[in-house]
């Protein structure tokens, strides 16, 4: 073996095995993600994590008073909370977290009409109410991100497999990074990090069934294979978003408490191309907009913002505080009749409407910045998501001119390549559920 695979082995082992170690985690994330400070809240022991497995924390299920879990056979056991520990309505047990496992061959468990492999776990929420943990070996978890983020029935082999690419190295990075940092490692299973539906099942149709087909060799085809930086040999913060807009930027401009990767920003011809002709659009054409969005933001909604940043009662003017070089904002100043404050643009999409603002890549506003608001704030833009690292519809057009998997990831992730898990780490990490 060559110094440079020894090496690769070394880092990547040790990545995914400071991840995946059957060890008590220290106290997870706060679900809040923005800056405002708020109290530390005690919390109740997290369930044990068996070798091989990711620890994901189901946010549908975060909180809520009362649950059914159904299994194979076509049982079911309702928990509820009672005082610091979970109570099991189906068989009387009263204990701090209960652990359900997928009967060995079927499909998993199910919860609110999903279905999950490996094993769920029942606990007291910190909040109040119930959490459940879904304890998913990596592979099971990729297979189930994948379909979750992209638009599965048109997805291409070559863009399904860069997508499982940039979704297992995004899980094994965000991992190790908290837990490097004292943080608990687990994922959301939503766009906090990346969207987990659980088991994903084809329908029985010809369509349904090649659909599967080209899903199950675009995922046998990145398996295992993770991005790591071609100068140091170091994790790749792999980040992707819907949309850029024309251009892409690095995940330090997009995320700079968060992430120190840089590169230069990337041209994505298809996004600047689809663009470009939506705008000719008129303004109540309802075919599907895929790059370009107008929005208008109602006085009442800009309002409450004012008063969640305590800058008082009303917004009085929006000023581009910070922008890249292409035209995204990084950064906004929001001024109310008691004051002003700087607001990165992921955070200002946040407090008001992500689904509604799409993008920080602002062609055009009504009034225009630095002017006065009385009657809500009209955004024309380009893009949807952050625009850091991989291009989700860039990805599919290039996909379908014939690009591969390693040609999209190359374009969209400079200075990453595409690096193998060691064969006894892969093995540790995809062992089949039980």
């Amino acid at each position: 073996m060559t110094r440079r695979a020894r090496r690769l082995r070394t880092l990547v082992g040790a990545l995914v095995c400071a991840q995946l170690a059957c060890v008590a985690p220290p106290p997870p994330l706060a679900r809040d993600t923005t800056p405002t400070p708020r109290a530390a809240r005690a919390e109740p022991a997290s369930a044990p994590l068996a070798p091989g497995r990711l620890r994901v924390r189901l946010a549908r299920a975060e909180g809520v008073q009362a649950l059914e879990i159904g299994d194979a056979a076509g049982g079911a056991q309702r928990f509820e909370r009672q005082g610091t520990e979970v109570l099991c309505l189906t068989t009387g047990k009263l204990a701090p977290r209960h652990e359900l496992r997928a009967r060995r061959n079927s499909d998993g468990l199910q919860l609110d009409g999903r279905t999950y492999p490996g094993a769920l776990w029942v606990q007291p929420d910190d909040g109040g109410g119930l959490r459940v943990e879904s304890h998913v070996a990596l592979e099971d978890y990729v297979a189930g991100v994948v379909p979750s983020e992209l638009i599965l029935w048109s997805a291409k082999e070559s863009e399904i497999e860069a997508q499982a690419i940039a979704a297992r190295s995004y899980a094994l990075r965000s991992l190790a990074v908290r837990q490097a940092s004292g943080q608990s490692a687990f994922l959301w299973d939503d766009t906090r990090d990346q969207v987990y539906l659980g088991r994903y099942t084809a329908g029985s149709s010809q369509g349904e069934q090649r659909v599967d087909a080209r899903l199950q060799r675009g995922l046998a085809n990145s398996r295992g294979k993770v991005l790591v930086d071609e100068a140091s040999g170091a994790s790749y913060d792999v980040r992707f978003h819907a949309a850029c807009g024309g251009t892409t930027c690095s995940p330090a401009e997009a995320f700079p408490n968060e992430s120190k990767q840089r590169h230069r920003p990337v041209p994505c011809e298809p996004c600047l191309t689809i663009g470009a002709d939506e705008r000719t659009w008129p303004a109540g054409d309802r075919r599907r907009r895929r790059v370009h969005w107008r929005w208008t933001a109602n006085q009442g909604l800009l309002d409450e913002l004012a008063r969640r940043l305590g800058v008082g009662a009303n917004v009085r003017t929006l000023r581009a505080a910070r922008s890249d070089a292409n035209g995204r904002w990084e950064s906004i100043e929001v001024v109310g009749d008691s004051g002003g404050t700087r607001v990165s643009i992921e955070r200002l999409r946040g407090e008001l409407d992500p689904a509604a603002l799409k993008s920080g890549r602002i062609l055009h506003t009504w009034p225009g910045l630095g002017e006065p608001i009385e009657a809500g704030m009209f955004f024309e833009g380009l893009g949807r998501g952050h625009g850091a690292g991989l291009c989700q519809t860039g990805s599919h057009e290039y996909a379908l001119r014939g690009w591969s998997a390693r040609q999209i990831l190359g374009h969209y992730l400079p200075g990453a390549r595409i690096a193998q898990l060691p064969a006894n780490s892969l093995q540790a990490v995809a062992a089949p559920t039980r």
